[in-house]
């Protein structure tokens, strides 16, 4: 018997109807909403690529346009703190060119060299950041020479062995006068030395000596004890009193207090002082030293005995409230000269300071100290020639006979017993 067919309620005819307008109503208002429905894709790469990437730690994610790939910028990179500064300062002790030593340098009866003096000592004084002499004659580039008065040429050879700094601050510089002093002066700025202790003006006297290496400002202040018989009785009182600091302690005070507020990292001051012949300080300088160690100098350096003096090193509370170990040389002797009554005036001494400026410190510290004995080699053929040794050489020089030479090393181990390894260590050749 054939199924007979149910017939469609009249709720199912009006499902039917609500869902076929729903569809069209939607076919209708979409398009409006979105906009064309071809216009519409999907970057499906840059979708799987942005689902499945993770951002690396730190990172921090650039927004996407379309067609375009999920990018990660990296944070920058912190700074790292700036290290410490270091500079190093090498110091000689006095030259001065008498007559013989002048003749020395005479080639051919027509110019002046010196060069040959100073090549076994120029590897020492060119490994320092800055090496300062201190010259105690007056030069000319032409002229009558005499005691005191020597060729510029003795200039081009310290600058060929490395010399920076030449101290004029001694009794002798005022001996030709102020055109002296000016052309000594002017003489070595031509070559591009830097010239302490000798002033032209009164600009010059109050403004010393400052500069800056490896990021240090330096401050070089240079004092003398007074002028010599001659240099005493030429120009007038004004230009006696410009032209070269006598040493005092209120003045050094003073000084080096201004130098402090210019900026001055580190500041060192010549003295040019003490009786000639003289082993050991006297009275006089070491109440200077008293006098002036606490006022925020680093180092005080002397010359003008023609003898090695003791070397000392003092922890000070100074007054600008910075605790220094300040180093004293007393005298370093003759770096060149022709005194040699016996052999403590041959020998000399090349001093090497040390300093390093901390990060975030205004002054330095001394970090290391040493020394190399020095000898005026001296021998004779048509005339009499000189070169500065490293005094504890083991190689004797041709021209140096035996005598003279187990005379350089004995000298240069009473050298080494007297200065021992403290405060400053020795080294060799």
């Amino acid at each position: 018997m054939a199924r007979r067919r149910r017939p469609v309620s009249l709720g199912t005819y009006c499902i039917l109807i609500i869902t076929a307008l729903t569809i069209g109503l939607g076919a209708w208002v979409f398009p409006r909403i979105a906009g064309d429905i071809d216009d519409i894709k999907i970057d499906t790469a840059a979708l799987i690529s942005a689902l499945v990437s993770t951002p690396q730690p730190g990172a921090t994610p650039v927004a996407m346009s379309q067609n375009s790939e999920m990018t990660f910028e990296p944070l920058p990179t912190p700074s790292l703190p700036p290290q410490s500064k270091t500079v190093t300062i090498t110091a000689g002790g006095q030259i001065w060119l008498d007559s013989t030593l002048r003749r020395s340098g005479l080639q051919d009866g027509q110019y002046y060299n010196y060069d040959d003096i100073f090549t076994a000592i120029t590897p020492y004084m060119n490994r320092s950041d800055i090496t300062m002499v201190t010259l105690e004659s007056t030069v000319s580039q032409s002229g009558s020479y005499d005691q005191y008065l020597a060729p510029a040429a003795i200039l081009n050879s310290l600058k060929s062995a490395g010399v920076d700094i030449i101290n004029l601050a001694t009794e002798r510089i005022f001996d030709y006068g102020m055109d002296g002093l000016a052309n000594t002066r002017a003489s070595a700025e031509q070559l591009g030395f830097s010239v302490t202790g000798a002033h032209r003006s009164a600009d010059e006297q109050w403004l010393p000596l400052t500069f800056e290496v490896n990021g240090i400002k330096v401050a070089i202040l240079s004092y003398t004890y007074g002028y010599s018989n001659t240099g005493g009785s030429r120009g007038n009182k004004d230009q006696r009193a410009i032209a070269v600091n006598i040493m005092d302690a209120e003045t050094i005070r003073n000084d080096v207090r201004s130098a402090r507020g210019r900026g001055a990292n580190l500041v060192i001051v010549n003295l040019h002082w003490g009786k000639q012949g003289n082993t050991r300080p006297n009275t006089d300088q070491t109440q200077l030293v008293n006098a002036i160690i606490d006022c925020g100098l680093d180092a005080i350096i002397g010359t003008h005995p023609y003898t090695v003096h003791d070397m000392e090193k003092r922890n000070v509370n100074c007054v600008d409230g910075v605790n220094r170990d300040v180093f004293i040389a007393y005298s370093l002797g003759n770096l060149l000269t022709n005194v040699r009554d016996n052999a403590q005036q041959i020998i000399g001494n090349l001093l090497t300071l040390q300093f390093t400026l901390e990060n975030g410190a205004d002054s330095v510290r001394l970090t290391d100290a040493y020394y190399l004995p020095t000898w005026q080699m001296r021998w004779e053929t048509d005339k009499y020639y000189f070169r500065i040794l490293p005094a504890g050489t083991e190689t004797k020089p041709a021209e140096m006979t035996d005598t003279i030479y187990r005379n350089m090393r004995r000298a240069y181990e009473e050298s080494i017993k007297k200065l021992g390894d403290e405060p400053a260590r020795h080294i060799a050749e």
